[in-house]
């Protein structure tokens, strides 16, 4: 399984969630959920918005953990 990992990211950006949201258009529950480091059914389109914005890859931003 996977999940997105972005707590690095936006420390490394200094950016709140709030600002996150405001400049990618995507909704303030999506970015929350982003960074709860929990799984959701993200859709490729969030993750390629959220990548952009970080200009980095959407491999960069998704971790593989162990579901046990």
């Amino acid at each position: 399984m996977y999940i997105v990992n972005l707590y690095n990211i936006r420390w490394k950006k200094k950016y709140t969630q709030e600002e996150i949201s405001k400049e990618t258009g995507l909704n303030k529950n999506t970015v929350s959920q982003l960074f709860s480091g929990k799984y959701y059914n993200y859709e490729l389109k969030t993750l390629e918005t959220i990548a952009k914005f970080f200009k980095c890859k959407i491999s960069d931003i998704l971790v593989e953990i162990d579901e046990r």
